[in-house]
């Protein structure tokens, strides 16, 4: 259990936000297997201002839900966080570790890390606007000569936000080479809020040893619940390593799930990409799998990409190539 301000989580295991990816479907998904807190997909706060409640949906009895907000404009920000609470979100986050070069370089995203005195002045704006859990997730800071996370996330707690998470890899590793867990274990130490940890972590026996080398409260996982919503799960003790762990008849009832969460989400000409992505994840180091996700590459429509879906496990089962 971890407890956000005045959130109280069931689970302290929390999905990131990925853009393209934590979509409700998806959400709802590692929900039901024991995730406790999801993420929307990262937001821009002009575009929320915007739109409003037509560029963000949170599904309802959805909850407990954190929108991640980005941007570089305190009073643009705090403006988004109170509209985000009010369409539904049960905790703000803000981010200060997207990498990207289109979020960088507007001042949003990882950008914000080397400007302290702003980062106050935003979330000091966003405190006073919102009454739900603030957070923050922030990186190592903005390359192996500007290693700020300790000083960023003191500042953070002074500005009275709930909790930080930390993915401990600078702007300038981006997704590349071994995220060093001691950041986040220094951070720890340094603040008293909760602190969760990310990055390199896609099996049980891995989020226990995050949680014992860094002595965080949390851990979030983003790219290793591709394919593994059971990352989640209490009960599984092991890691689904090719199948082994996870039986096929447990994996297809998985896949199936979130085909149908998938159908009743989107509308029919958004359906191949989402189904084909999501079909690969699934099946990666499966037996044949090149040979099956060549073939997903080249079929559209749902109804031909459920069959060879079918196809591809009854080979299997039946220790065949297929076809």
């Amino acid at each position: 259990m971890m407890r956000l301000g005045n959130l109280q989580l069931r689970s302290n295991l929390v999905l990131a936000p990925m853009a393209g990816i934590t979509d409700y479907p998806f959400r709802q998904l590692a929900r039901e297997m024991g995730c406790g807190l999801t993420f929307t997909e990262m937001v821009s706060a002009e575009g929320l201002l915007r739109k409003g409640g037509s560029f963000l949906k949170i599904g309802k009895g959805e909850h407990p839900v954190s929108v991640q907000l980005f941007g570089s404009k305190p009073e643009v920000l705090a403006e988004a966080a109170s509209i985000a609470e009010t369409l539904g979100a049960d905790a703000i986050d803000l981010n200060m570790g997207c990498p990207a070069k289109k979020v960088v370089k507007t001042g949003a995203g990882v950008d914000l890390m080397r400007f302290p005195e702003k980062v106050e002045g935003i979330l000091i704006a966003m405190r006073k606007k919102v009454t739900c859990s603030l957070t923050v997730k922030i990186r190592s800071g903005w390359d192996g000569t500007q290693i700020n996370a300790v000083e960023i996330s003191r500042l953070a707690e002074g500005c009275g936000v709930d909790a930080i998470t930390v993915h401990p890899r600078t702007k300038e590793q981006a997704f590349r080479g071994r995220a060093d867990w001691n950041v986040i274990a220094m951070v720890k130490r340094a603040v008293r809020i909760p602190v969760i940890g990310n990055g390199d972590v896609n099996t049980p026996v891995l989020i226990q040893k995050m949680f014992e080398e860094t002595g965080c409260d949390g851990v979030m996982i983003g790219r290793g619940a591709l394919g593994n919503p059971w990352v989640f799960s209490p009960r599984l003790s092991e890691p689904p390593d090719k199948g082994t762990a996870i039986s096929l008849e447990e994996r297809k009832r998985m896949i199936h799930r979130h085909l149908s969460l998938i159908q009743n989400h989107y509308e029919e000409r958004n359906l191949t990409p989402e189904i084909r992505k999501h079909l690969y994840w699934y099946t990666k180091g499966l037996p044949n799998c090149t040979v099956f996700h060549s073939k997903l590459s080249c079929l559209k429509g749902k109804e031909k990409l459920e069959q060879a879906f079918h196809s591809h496990f009854d080979s299997i089962q039946r220790r065949e190539p297929c076809q």
